[in-house]
């Protein structure tokens, strides 16, 4: 990544710009970051912003573009504040992603975590900001950028990617074209997530796996996210669990919780998946058996390991974290779901 940096910066200068640098930029951003950004933004009287990295990358550029023009911080513009409003101005932007996972280049969100909250004044809250100015202008997705990275990484973004793209075609907002983006994402996922994991050097299966991300961005764009990003946004903010690892162990127990209300959207997405026979019911069931055994074999937890020092109401702390963090997706769940279901969702996470 730093060889790309220096040639992307370097191109950038002999084109008679100038580049000013801002490398503070830590997984899971917290939303003072992007105050620092925009202040070092404003000195340099930038043009462009680019964002060139993985999701927490992109989204703190977008982050840093908005409140360069719209000010105030961004707790303003998050949709867990009760007085949010939507962001309409911002620098522009161009996204150039290293990784295959957050399709936060096609997307007009950018996810950061907060401390204080009136709501939640006792724990972290990761929750996002949105509107259309933070779309990028541009995006550069060279799927290249992505060759080498530890599988690990690559396992990671990929359950992101399968997440929002299952959960598109899960969501009360779902729509035809929607689905049928999704559709396609997670077929390309299944069919190369893994050889991706296990050779990192291979270059095959990176082109697919970075259009599946795309794809599956716009998708969520369109319809939205369900409960696996809930569970994944309470466990990051809480348990500090990388966000792909939070989705991949949360979209198991919500395939199950879902079950007898998707059979004909678990059909639909078997067909991409190459699984054709049997009947409804038993199709579905491959299809949720396909998305489990691809998750395992990229080396993927099904749990999260609770550490020693996790306070007692812990169950409890995440319920209302989550809640708190992403309404919107827990509303958009396909089967109704309150806090004691999603407790036990989260029961089933925590190893």
């Amino acid at each position: 990544l730093e060889e790309t940096y220096t040639r992307a910066t370097q191109t950038l200068r002999d084109a008679g710009m100038t580049v000013t640098q801002f490398f503070a930029v830590p997984p899971d951003p917290e939303a003072d970051l992007a105050l620092e950004g925009a202040r070092r933004l404003g000195e340099a009287g930038a043009d462009v912003v680019v964002g060139l990295g993985g999701g927490s990358v992109i989204d703190a550029a977008k982050g840093i573009a908005a409140l360069a023009r719209m000010g105030g911080n961004l707790w303003q513009y998050t949709g867990a504040n009760p007085n949010s409003r939507p962001i309409t101005d911002a620098v522009p932007l161009v996204a150039v992603p290293t990784t295959a996972g957050t399709g936060t280049e096609v997307s007009a969100v950018a996810v950061f975590t907060h401390h204080g909250v009136a709501s939640l004044p006792d724990m972290p809250l990761k929750a996002s900001v949105f509107g259309p100015a933070i779309r990028p202008k541009v995006a550069l997705v060279d799927p290249d950028l992505s060759l080498g990275s530890p599988p690990e990484l690559t396992a990671a973004c990929g359950a992101d990617a399968l997440g929002h793209a299952i959960e598109a075609c899960l969501s009360r907002r779902a729509n035809p074209i929607s689905s049928t983006l999704a559709g396609r994402a997670v077929g390309l996922i299944v069919e190369n997530l893994r050889r991706a994991v296990e050779d990192p050097d291979d270059p095959k299966p990176r082109e697919p796996l970075a259009l599946a991300a795309t794809l599956a961005g716009a998708a969520f764009s369109a319809a939205g996210v369900v409960v696996p990003h809930a569970i994944a946004q309470a466990l990051g903010g809480l348990l500090h669990v990388p966000h792909g690892v939070g989705v991949a162990v949360g979209t198991p127990v919500n395939l199950r919780f879902n079950a007898d209300c998707c059979v004909e959207q678990y059909c639909a997405l078997a067909d991409y998946c190459g699984i054709s026979a049997g009947s409804p019911e038993a199709k579905a069931a491959r299809f949720v058996d396909r998305i489990l055994e691809l998750l395992r074999s990229a080396g993927l937890p099904d749990r999260v390991d609770v550490p020693a020092d996790a306070p007692d109401d812990l169950l409890q702390r995440l319920v209302r974290n989550a809640f708190e963090s992403t309404p919107v997706p827990i509303t958009l769940n396909p089967r109704k779901i309150d806090e004691a279901a999603l407790e036990g969702l989260f029961r089933e996470v925590l190893g």
